[in-house]
């Protein structure tokens, strides 16, 4: 009788289902020395348990509640470091661009041309030049202007339907009226 009883409470210990009196009796049967052949597999596991609750430290929780806080206070002391570093380095770079846009600034631009009229003339012929390529650009986009003609007959069209959508919604408003009186 005793060994049904062992195997059913340990069939609920493996599927976990037993209660902590339960898995006490449990624990006295595989420790007291008096265990059935077939069952002393269980022997070692259950008088680890024993030694392990014999062991319970008063403790624990303190000591598990500290080390929690410790491992907090690492993880927000490692990404303040992380922080720290980032911006070091973006201050870094915010300086060397500055000191070579100062640097570069230093250096005044030498004019390329001592004779005034000469330099206008150069001038003339790089604004026509540019003209010339603006100019061809524009005519390229002449058919575009056509396209938008096209669609002039279209959007005539639709404010006539425009304005028949908006009598046709002055009716159903009259139509809603009349129903509520």
């Amino acid at each position: 009788m005793e060994s049904q009883k062992i195997n059913s409470l340990l069939q609920k210990y493996f599927d976990a289902e037993t209660s902590l009196d339960e898995e006490n009796e449990l624990i006295t049967y595989f420790t007291s020395g008096e265990v059935d052949e077939e069952l002393k597999a269980y022997i070692p596991m259950f008088s680890g348990m024993k030694e392990l609750s014999a062991d319970e430290n008063i403790n624990l929780g303190d000591d598990l509640m500290n080390f929690i806080l410790e491992s907090e206070h690492k993880e927000k002391l490692k990404y303040r470091w992380m922080w720290q570093m980032v911006t070091g380095v973006a201050a870094s770079v915010i300086l060397v661009m500055m000191a070579v846009n100062f640097f570069s600034t230093k250096n005044q631009w030498n004019d390329t041309f001592t004779d005034p009229e000469l330099a206008y003339s150069e001038a003339t012929k790089t604004l026509e030049f540019v003209s010339g390529k603006y100019n061809q650009g524009m005519a390229q986009l002449k058919p575009i202007g056509k396209m938008e003609e096209a669609t002039i007959p279209f959007y005539s069209g639709m404010k006539i339907l425009e304005k028949g959508f908006e009598k046709l919604e002055d009716v159903e408003n009259l139509k809603s009226k009349l129903k509520k009186e």
